[in-house]
């Protein structure tokens, strides 16, 4: 299969994102990549699938191999130089880049430090590698501060950088990707594709799918398991499944992080408090927009000139 026909059913956010990084995995140079998206949204799904497709090529991209930032917090410089070994013409991926210890992040900076070649390593760079990181956090969240990563980790790791996006503000067609997870389930008995109402019923409720597709997931698995028990009718099957998903199986909503970016301190004054406020609440405008400022003050109902004030830290 060819990266074209691989994308053909995706829709145009999605595809953008995926050709990005494409671009990025098949650049000959040696750069960290940074993929942002909230859970569920295809982040290691399609770094698997790119790999699939470059497999037989040049681009060291021989194998993959994901990794939990959490369970590396505790390798010394040893044991990168152990995974560099194994890993070597293969693609690495850490995923949630955020849960790096500052330690590791020190550990892991000189290791990803190329070397005059583009390989990776530490006393030797020796390690032809390609590397990504995924996080889940704003860009925000991860650069302007170093709640989560210093600004010299950051610098080294955000040399690319894609975001996929999620339900919520995208133009993704739910329907479509519900068909794909549940043709994908086998389903050995009623295997007919749900009827029209619950299309409906995702189309009109896509804001609240914080998990993207492990929420599809559940819907399908849900729907299917009612639909095998036979004191329950067809029309009755969505009420039942929405109240479950309600109720014990829906994603969180996803943390957008203001609470931890912004603190009130008693060391400062409240103008200066308030000014701190001013930013961070920016922040959260512009990170649930989609990036857009103008977007977000006008649902906001504040002046757009203001937010770019607050946004550029120019006091009021």
């Amino acid at each position: 299969m060819d990266f074209d026909s691989l994308i053909e059913n995706e829709n145009r956010q999605r595809k953008q994102a995926i050709t990005k990084l494409n671009a990025y995995l098949t650049n000959p140079g040696r750069f960290s990549i940074l993929v942002l998206g909230f859970r569920g949204t295809g982040k290691a799904h399609w770094l698997t699938e790119l790999q699939k497709l470059h497999k037989e090529s040049h681009l060291n991209l021989n194998s993959i191999t994901l990794i939990n930032a959490l369970k590396t917090n505790t390798f010394t410089e040893k044991d990168w130089i152990k995974t560099f070994k194994e890993i070597n013409k293969g693609l690495l991926v850490i995923t949630d880049v955020e849960e790096l210890s500052k330690e590791s992040q020190a550990t892991l900076f000189e290791g990803i430090s190329t070397g005059d070649g583009g390989k990776f390593g530490f006393k030797e760079k020796v390690y032809n590698i390609r590397i990504a990181f995924t996080s889940t956090k704003s860009i925000s969240s991860l650069r302007d501060n170093e709640t989560y990563l210093t600004h010299k980790f950051f610098d080294r790791i955000c040399q690319f950088t894609v975001k996929f996006p999620s339900y919520i503000g995208g133009d993704r067609n739910i329907w479509k990707d519900f068909e794909k997870t549940w043709n994908k389930m086998s389903f050995k008995e009623k295997n007919e594709i749900p009827k029209k109402e619950l299309r409906k019923w995702l189309e009109n409720g896509s804001n609240i799918l914080h998990g993207n597709f492990r929420d599809l997931d559940k819907l399908a698995i849900n729907w299917h398991n009612y639909r095998l028990q036979d004191n329950i009718e067809e029309e009755n099957i969505l009420d039942l499944v929405e109240k479950d998903f309600n109720e014990f199986y829906r994603f969180p909503k996803h943390n957008v992080d203001l609470t931890r970016a912004f603190e009130i301190s008693e060391d400062i004054t409240w103008k200066d408090n308030l000014d701190n406020f001013k930013e961070a609440y920016t922040r959260f405008i512009k990170d649930t927009n989609n990036g857009s400022l103008k977007q977000g003050a006008k649902k906001a109902g504040i002046s757009y000139r203001t937010m770019e004030r607050w946004a550029n830290g120019t006091r009021t």
